[in-house]
């Protein structure tokens, strides 16, 4: 009797005659495991990233090479993993509290540093930043033992007086800790929340909760209730030391206006994959990179 193996089709043809047919064995494979979005964030909140993501818009001829302006002292970036499968240009900055600017080029960065040192990232909670004015802003000894009219000397006597101290009533604590904040940005405080604008790009939208507050770019105009902030805060944010874009192990793209390009998606991948390594290489449109 002639070997299955040589006679296949002969075989299907006839059943009956005991033949059994052969298969190769398929090679093993580990199905894709989907992360749920609540461990996602929380893993993004309680351990650094390491991949951050930081969108701004700048007039055409305007060269970054930092992560942010010139002179400033940190930025703000959110978790580059919540942002895959992408989201539209005109959706994305809405969730870090930007808005899309049709007129400007979009300046889209993915950083990976290599030492996560360099960029000391925080989560951008008030905590953080007290602790962050500690560490920029050197002080002479006893500065802080009078007043001073040097709004970075006053901020960082000022954040050197909060106390993180442990409670078991959370709305006790957190109200503790934003009162103490707040207090920066009454009238008699307007150089202070001057200073936080220019070096630490924090504005009356920063919430300090660690997360941004989505469409508080409007706030100005368009008032926002307690409880629409607090729906609102979805995205994790960081702060990051201002440093190049080649030190903070970014690749970065320079997108120019196009006709519909508000409605392209702003996928990391091709950030990745099409930017240049320490500096913005202009390409010509946005793409969705293939998975």
């Amino acid at each position: 009797m002639r070997s299955c193996g040589y006679v296949l089709l002969l075989c299907v043809a006839m059943a009956t005659s005991g033949c059994a047919v052969q298969h190769a064995a398929a090679p093993a494979t580990t199905p894709a495991v989907a992360i749920a979005p609540v461990v996602a964030i929380g893993a993004a909140r309680e351990s650094l990233p390491n991949d951050y993501l930081r969108v701004i818009y700048v007039p055409a001829g305007v060269q970054v090479t930092t992560l942010s302006r010139p002179g400033a002292l940190r930025a703000f970036a959110t978790a580059t993993p919540l942002y895959a499968p992408p989201l539209t240009v005109a959706e994305l900055p809405l969730y870090s509290g930007l808005a899309n600017n049709d007129q400007n080029v979009l300046m889209a960065m993915r950083c990976q540093p290599s030492d996560p040192a360099v960029v000391d990232a925080l989560l951008a909670t008030w905590p953080n930043v007290f602790a962050a004015l500690r560490r920029d802003v050197p002080l002479k000894p006893g500065a802080c033992m009078s007043e001073s009219t040097n709004p970075a000397t006053e901020l960082a006597c000022y954040a050197r007086g909060y106390a993180d101290a442990a409670s078991s009533t959370v709305p006790t604590a957190l109200a503790g800790t934003l009162d103490y904040a707040a207090k920066l940005f009454d009238a008699q405080h307007a150089p202070l929340v001057a200073w936080l604008r220019s070096n630490y790009g924090i504005f009356p939208a920063f919430s300090g909760l660690g997360y941004s507050v989505k469409d508080s770019y409007y706030l100005d105009t368009k008032p926002m209730t307690p409880q629409q902030m607090l729906v609102e805060s979805i995205s994790p944010e960081y702060i990051l030391k201002n440093v190049s874009l080649s030190t903070a192990g970014c690749r970065c793209i320079a997108v120019p206006p196009y006709a519909g390009r508000a409605q392209d998606r702003l996928d990391p991948a091709f950030i990745e994959n099409a930017g240049e390594s320490g500096a913005c290489k202009a390409v010509p449109r946005l793409r969705v990179v293939e998975r």
